[in-house]
This record gives structure tokens, C-alpha cells and sequence, in this order.
């Protein structure tokens, strides 16, 4: 038996009354856990399964470092109200901890992203903007991902001041003087191309305020989408979802225009 600390990402029925949780512990990496009696209304392990619950239980870890681990009892749990209650919230708490689950391979030990994840746990709660914390998460996850884009100098040059653009053919920025070397760079805005670089190696504890306007948003989910499609080959369901409610959205804001 040991203590484990960890985030709950997601869970799967199995059988009638037991749940499959997926973990992300604090210091044995990602695990699967078997959680008996969970989907029964009296169990006390309920409120210790749900996702994004930060928890702490009484359990046992798969002998051969593969297979299923348990979950026998909740000694500590804490949770977070908006993540939960906040439709748009928890879309992009589910996109991040999927890309997450995405990235690593089972019990590899991975303290940093553990940390992270809190972290941005604790500033969703707080209100920061739930698409920046997502995108920094889709940008600094591309290096286990395998793909690791450039964004810090030009490659030709070395050059890592002045006006870039993001290229698929050179995998990362290039500076204004090689445009002409790819016809096929996104033509991005500088706006859009800083927030790219800054948020690819921000730390999220520098993070007490987002700023960003409407239209750098759209540009930065536009050349990160770009990345997962084209060179990634990832789109997870909360992705899907999340422009679902976009499209949502915007048709009720035009549909109320149209009635005033």
C-alpha cells in the first residue's frame, strides 16, 4: 500500500459499478487506477474520481509497473468550482489534460508537467482566460509530442530580433529578410508571432493577467491549429467541442445583432 498524490484527468466505466481513473501522479508519472464501488452514490470514493480533482489516497500501484493500480481510500481531496461548473472552462481543462495524457508514455515521471497542471488548475479557478492557459500548454507540449518547433531564432541567421513569420518548410519562425524563401509561411501578424514566441517558454507561475485582444487570439489558435494538423496529426475531441461552442457562440451573438 502507499500514499499517492495526484490529478484525476478522466475516468472509464468498468463493469457495472467500478470506475477505471486516470491519473496523473506526483511522483510515479501517468497510472491507471481501478476504483471499486465508485459509480455507486453512497461510495466514498465518488468525490475523490471526478476529473480535475486534485487527490490524495490510499492505494497500490501495478507490481509490474504495468497493468492497473488501486484506489482504496480518499484521504484528501480539493476541487475547483469554476473548472467544474463553467462550460467553457472545463472544455479547455479537458483539451489540456488530454494532450498531456497524449504526450507521455505510462509511468514515466513527469514532476514538471505535474506542477503545471496545478498550477493552471489554480489559475482557471482564478478566472485567467481559459483559451491563453490551454495554448501554452499546446505550444510547450509540441517538444514531447516530437515536433519542436523553432521559435526562438531565425535558423539561417541566428537572428531573434525583428519581424519573423511561422514556416512549415522550416520548421519555426524565420526572419523578414527570408521570406521570399517560403511562399507557403503563414503571414502572420508580429502581435500573433510575440505571444507564440513568449508563451512557448513562459513559466505559468509568471502568469497573474491576461491581456490579449480578440483578434491576437484568433491569430495564435490559428498557427497553433496549423501545427497540431499539419505536422502533429492530433485533434482531440475537446478541440472538436470547443469550436462547436465557438460557432455556438457566434451565431447567438449575430442572431441578437440581427434582432435589436
Amino acid at each position: 500500500m502507499a500514499i499517492i498524490c495526484g490529478i484525476v484527468l478522466y475516468t472509464r466505466q468498468y463493469k457495472d459499478n467500478d470506475l477505471l481513473v486516470r491519473i496523473l501522479t506526483e511522483t510515479y508519472g501517468m497510472r491507471t487506477f481501478l476504483a471499486r464501488g465508485a459509480k455507486k452514490s453512497n461510495s466514498k470514493l465518488v468525490a475523490g474520481t471526478q476529473p480535475y480533482t486534485l487527490v490524495t489516497f490510499d492505494g497500490a500501484l501495478p507490481k509490474q509497473k504495468k497493468g492497473l493500480g488501486y484506489i482504496n481510500n480518499i484521504q484528501e481531496i480539493k476541487t475547483y468550482q469554476r473548472v467544474v461548473e463553467d462550460i467553457e472552462v472545463n472544455a479547455y481543462s479537458a483539451l489540456i489534460v488530454t494532450l498531456i495524457d497524449s504526450s507521455f508514455e505510462e509511468g514515466e515521471q513527469l514532476t514538471r508537467w505535474y506542477n503545471q497542471l496545478e498550477m493552471a488548475l489554480q489559475k482557471l479557478d482564478a478566472g485567467l482566460d481559459p483559451q491563453i492557459i490551454a495554448n501554452i500548454f499546446e505550444i510547450q507540449l509540441l517538444v514531447p509530442l516530437g515536433v519542436a518547433p523553432n521559435l526562438k531564432a531565425d535558423p539561417i541567421t541566428g537572428q531573434i530580433d525583428g519581424k519573423f513569420d511561422y514556416s512549415e518548410k522550416y520548421n519555426g519562425i524565420i526572419a523578414e529578410n527570408h521570406f521570399d524563401l517560403d511562399e507557403q509561411r503563414l503571414m502572420l501578424d508580429q502581435k500573433t508571432v510575440f505571444y507564440l514566441r513568449q508563451l512557448s517558454v513562459i513559466d505559468l507561475r509568471q502568469i497573474q493577467n491576461i491581456k490579449m485582444s480578440v483578434k491576437t487570439k484568433r491569430g495564435l489558435q490559428r498557427v497553433i491549429d496549423y501545427i497540431y494538423e499539419k505536422q502533429v496529426g492530433l485533434k482531440p475531441r475537446a478541440k472538436t467541442f470547443i469550436e462547436q461552442m465557438h460557432s455556438w457562440q457566434n451565431t447567438l451573438t449575430n442572431f441578437r445583432r440581427k434582432t435589436k
